[in-house]
């Protein structure tokens, strides 16, 4: 009997514990978990993923930003080479300057324009509405551009060349490749491009 008795204590014992568990689970089932939990995704950050993707550029679109890119830093250079400091004038009675240089610089300038059409006309339909304010500022550049290049072309198909005058356009194409350049590579970077960097 005395047997039996210590037994009946010692599974009472056993069971008390996981008795206080259960008890204590059943008390706290009701209550919220103060545990981690599944973080409800941010609607402004899932939208910027998507659209940075939609705008991301092809392999094939960074090669032609960076020859475009490569192409109008080149015709800036040679616009800025060209605009002499006065010790450099010529002398009073030369009528007509070096016009080589400047229709190498008129070439740059069409081949940097033939670029940008075929760089734009790459777009997905996703890149032309996403890119539409950027593309449509790029635009306004190109035809800036392709207005002060016309102006220097039309300046040295003159029999006699006025070299103020051709000065004076070199400068504003110059100004102009200044203006194309910076909505080029704002557009570059919209699209995740970071143009290379070329020696002077």
């Amino acid at each position: 009997m005395n047997r039996s008795l210590v037994l009946l204590c010692q599974i009472v014992l056993l069971m008390c514990p996981s008795t206080l568990l259960a008890q204590r689970g059943g008390r706290g089932a009701g209550r919220p978990s103060t545990g981690a939990s599944n973080p409800t995704p941010n609607t402004s950050d899932m939208t910027d993923f998507n659209r940075a993707i939609a705008l991301q550029a092809t392999p094939d679109q960074v090669a032609q930003f960076q020859q475009l890119n490569k192409s109008t830093e080149t015709a800036s250079k040679e616009a800025q080479n060209l605009i002499p400091r006065p010790e450099n004038q010529p002398p009073e009675n030369a009528t007509r300057p070096n016009s080589s240089r400047y229709t190498d610089l008129s070439d740059t300038v069409d081949e940097a324009q033939t670029d940008i059409q075929h760089f734009v006309s790459s777009f997905s339909t996703a890149q032309q509405s996403g890119l539409k304010p950027l593309i449509k500022k790029l635009a306004k550049a190109d035809s800036d551009l392709s207005k002060q290049s016309k102006a220097l072309a039309q300046e040295l198909e003159r029999s006699q060349i006025d070299y103020k005058n051709l000065v004076t356009v070199t400068e504003k194409l110059d100004k102009a490749l200044t203006g194309f350049r910076t909505e080029l590579v704002d557009l570059g970077k919209e699209m995740g491009i970071q143009p290379e960097e070329h020696s002077p």
